[in-house]
């Protein structure tokens, strides 16, 4: 099946601080997101390529474009006021019968055996979901301030790419908006029950704030 991956670039990045968007910062001399599709692309040449971009990132991707060839290639979809509306404006250019990805744009450090390993079991099941295994003891809070204790082996970390067959994850989309829709796989959920889950790769970071820059660019360096 053809593969396609819609990047979600429509963040403000708030969060990273500065007037830059975080999925446009230098990471080793290339913009965040340009690193993202290129992973994709050494994943599979022929992959389908569709960025979510903000109205008001429009000058960040024109400099992009100038830059980087393989930017021309690019689908641009227009990004939503939330994350749900933002990855169904993607989806409205993926075609049926293909597998289609998810991702953040601010993962750029994903594994290819990750991405083997997600698009593998969307073309087996439905979905791949990469997760990882929580290291840290975990707690929930209480409505009384109270907290207690959760068996952490029970629990996934959870990462993207999420892969789907494009039928179902785009007729996923055509639910009402649900507050309890915190990613894809959630939304897919839904409307067909269970997902796939598959191993992710721990470099697999979303880079949020200034210190998962700083690890990023350790992460991503050519050995010495």
């Amino acid at each position: 099946m053809k593969k396609t991956v819609v990047i979600v670039a429509a963040g403000s990045g708030t969060r990273m601080g500065g007037k830059i968007p975080k999925q446009y910062l230098q990471l080793q001399g290339k913009p965040i997101v340009i690193h993202t599709l290129e992973k994709f692309r050494n994943f599979d040449p022929e992959i389908k390529l569709i960025v979510v971009l903000a109205a008001a990132h429009q000058e960040f991707w024109t400099r992009i474009k100038a830059s980087y060839e393989m930017a021309g290639d690019v689908i641009i979809a227009r990004g939503g006021a939330t994350r749900y509306a933002s990855v169904k404006n993607g989806l409205a250019h993926v075609d049926q019968d293909e597998l289609v990805g998810i991702h953040d744009a601010v993962r750029p450090l994903v594994s290819l055996d990750t991405l083997k390993r997600s698009y593998d079991a969307a073309f087996r099941e439905g979905s791949g979901i990469p997760v990882l295994e929580m290291e840290d003891s975990v707690r929930i809070l209480n409505g009384d301030g109270s907290s207690g204790h959760l068996d952490r082996s029970r629990l996934r970390r959870v990462q993207t790419p999420q892969v789907f067959k494009s039928e179902r994850i785009k007729k996923a989309y055509e639910q009402a908006y649900d507050p309890d829709f915190t990613d894809d796989a959630s939304v897919y959920e839904a409307a067909f029950g269970p997902v796939t889950l598959v191993e992710g790769n721990r470099e697999n970071i979303k880079i949020t704030t200034s210190l998962d820059l700083r690890l990023a660019e350790l992460l991503i360096a050519p050995p010495d």
